[in-house]
């Protein structure tokens, strides 16, 4: 029999051909799925300045101030700043309900003071500005960072532009441009942010969205750290959803929104139960504050590789009312965990040192 070598030739090409095809689709499809399917996380480059993790509290200047009426001491001997390092706080961010009130500026030793003994201390300051009765918070940055020299204070870590401000109002957002414009003139190593925000719901005009992430792009160009603010943990509790699930949930939605950026959940808070805080009655308790602020810390702590940078707790101790405020909150005692200037500390003081030491 004589054999067609011709055809058997080209049988053997095509199934060379077939079998070459194969492999090169094994390999790219492999490659593919190495490249799109890798269970790696994604892991979070800080920039130097804002890579340790925070663990933060709200103050008011007052508590720093000798003779306020609302002086904060070291029970065991020292001042406001050597208890805050003993506790393990390493961030303040500062409030003024006295300028916030009237318009009125403490003196340029006071403010230099304070921050001398943050950097003392090693901790950092979170700056936040406001507006002072018939006074603008561009004026009162003009006056710390520029006449009180601050802007080139070694304890200014970041500038926060306002409190929770409208992101939806045209005017507020040229005001907020306007002094990120001034900062990154005064001082351009210094990030930027706004502590929280709001936007006013369509048809509803004067009733707010509050710290909706899908805002964020309303001003993320602006800031250059997302800084949200997170509180209703008793409300979900009701619900059975735990403290660390609202804050993972919460923060897993503001890092999708945020670009890239790092995020600071610069206010959280429970109540005491020793006061009221935002009802008429008081709720929770010293043992159910603590467990907010161990749950929310280490939180934060599991996800700064994913760039959360820490948590900034609301608030340390009582602070000035706010005159004709018909707020329940008063002097913020329900949520203050250092009581009786510096002589009582609720549990919750006790979860900063710990949480840093667990890790």
């Amino acid at each position: 029999m004589v054999m067609n070598t011709t055809s058997g030739q080209g049988r053997r090409k095509s199934n060379l051909f077939i079998v070459l095809l194969l492999l090169l689709l094994s390999m790219g499809i492999s490659g593919y799925w190495l490249n799109n399917v890798s269970d790696k996380p994604v892991i979070y480059t800080f920039p130097p300045s804002l890579s340790k993790i925070v663990y933060g509290v709200n103050v008011d200047i007052s508590a720093m101030i000798a003779g306020s009426g609302y002086t904060v001491w070291d029970p065991q001997g020292g001042d406001f700043f050597d208890l805050a390092s003993r506790l393990g706080i390493n961030t303040l961010r500062i409030t003024d309900v006295r300028w916030a009130t009237t318009g009125q500026m403490r003196t340029r030793a006071i403010w230099r003071q304070v921050f001398d003994e943050a950097a003392r201390h090693h901790i950092n300051i979170i700056l936040l500005l406001a507006d002072g009765g018939d006074k603008s918070a561009l004026e009162e940055a003009h006056t710390l960072l520029g006449d009180y020299g601050l802007a080139s204070a070694p304890a200014l870590w970041m500038v926060d532009l306002a409190n929770e401000p409208d992101v939806s109002d045209p005017q507020q957002m040229r005001e907020l441009q306007q002094e990120a414009s001034y900062i990154h003139q005064v001082t351009p190593k210094i990030p930027v942010t706004i502590g929280g925000w709001k936007s006013e719901i369509k048809g509803s005009p004067g009733t707010y969205d509050w710290q909706d992430p899908a805002d964020i792009p309303e001003f993320i160009k602006l800031v250059d750290v997302v800084s949200p603010h997170l509180y209703g943990f008793e409300q979900d509790a009701q619900n059975d959803v735990t403290p660390a699930q609202l804050t993972q949930r919460f923060l897993a939605a503001v890092l999708q929104q945020a670009r890239g950026k790092p995020v600071l959940l610069e206010e959280f808070g429970a109540s005491n139960g020793l006061a009221t805080t935002t009802a008429a009655t008081s709720t929770g308790g010293p043992a159910w504050q603590a467990s907010v602020y161990q749950s929310v810390l280490a939180q934060v702590t599991a996800e700064h590789a994913q760039g959360v940078m820490g948590a900034v707790a609301w608030i340390i101790a009582p602070r000035p009312v706010w005159p004709n405020s018909d707020s329940y909150q008063g002097d913020m005692t329900g949520w203050a965990f250092v009581l009786n200037h510096g002589q009582r500390l609720l549990p919750a003081a006790k979860v900063f040192s710990t949480i840093q030491h667990s890790g």
